[in-house]
């Protein structure tokens, strides 16, 4: 019998600054996924809830993509960046997304 293992405890968040970093993740997210390490999940909340002056409305602003270890049941929230904006990558440890 094969045991997979994740490395999601040695791992944490960060901000991506740069278009290499933004690539570097995406493999390394890419290569998770098709060792079915990690599953590709629908992004169901959003990272920011705001309002609009202008309009008087509610705006939304949700990541690019989750990640759900399919050992340890880590969630991982992957926000591309929009240069000069910046992305993030969160980790959420119990698998439970908690808005901010």
């Amino acid at each position: 019998m094969i045991f997979k293992k994740c490395d999601c405890s040695l791992l944490t968040g960060t901000e991506i600054n740069s278009y290499k970093v933004f690539e570097e993740l995406g493999a390394f997210f890419e290569q998770q996924v098709n060792k079915r390490i990690y599953k590709d999940v629908p992004v169901n909340k959003p990272f920011y809830i705001g309002h609009s002056t202008l309009k008087k409305r509610e705006i939304k602003w949700y990541a690019t993509k989750w990640y759900k270890c399919s050992i340890c049941g880590c969630l991982w929230e992957f926000n591309y960046p929009d240069f000069p904006q910046k992305g993030f990558v969160r980790k959420f440890e119990d698998g439970k997304y908690i808005e901010t």
